[in-house]
C-alpha cells in the first residue's frame, strides 16, 4: 500500500488508508491516460484504468459514508451528494473513452480526477475528520 502524503491525512487511519490506496489508482490512471486518447492503445488503457479507479471510488464512498454514519456527522446527507456528482462524472468520462466519443484529453481528465479528489480529501473529509475527532 501506497503511503499518504502527511498533507492529505485527515488523522484517521482506516480512511487515510484508503485515501492512500485511492492516490495509488489516480496515478495508475495518469500513467494510463497519458497516452492519446484517439488511438485505441490510449483509450483500452485509460478505460481499464478509469473502470479500477470508478469501483475503487464507490467502494471507498461506502466505506466512508458508513464510518461517518456510525459517529452521526450531521452533513452526511451533502457529502453524499459530493460523492454521488463524483461517481457519475467519472462514470460518464468511462462511457465517453469507452464509446470514443471524448474531446477530454488526458492532461484535462487527469486535472479533472486529481484536483477533485485532492480537494475533497482535504475540504470535505476534514469537514467529518475534525467532526469526529473533536468529539474524543
Amino acid at each position: 500500500m501506497a503511503e499518504l502524503d502527511p498533507k492529505y491525512s485527515i488523522g484517521i487511519p482506516e480512511m487515510d488508508a484508503q485515501h492512500a490506496r485511492w492516490i495509488q489508482l489516480i496515478d495508475e490512471f495518469r500513467a494510463a491516460g497519458s497516452g492519446h486518447l484517439l488511438d485505441q492503445a490510449g483509450r483500452h488503457a485509460a478505460s481499464r484504468a478509469l473502470q479500477k479507479l470508478l469501483e475503487y471510488t464507490q467502494s471507498h464512498f461506502a466505506s466512508e459514508e458508513a464510518f461517518v454514519a456510525a459517529h452521526h456527522y450531521p452533513d452526511l446527507e451533502e457529502h453524499k451528494r459530493a460523492h454521488r456528482e463524483l461517481e457519475t462524472k467519472v462514470a460518464e468520462l468511462l462511457a465517453e473513452i469507452r464509446a470514443h466519443e471524448t474531446n477530454t484529453t488526458p492532461l484535462k481528465l487527469n486535472m479533472f480526477i486529481t484536483i477533485w479528489l485532492m480537494e475533497h480529501i482535504m475540504k470535505e473529509d476534514d469537514k467529518y475528520a475534525r467532526f469526529i475527532l473533536g468529539k474524543k
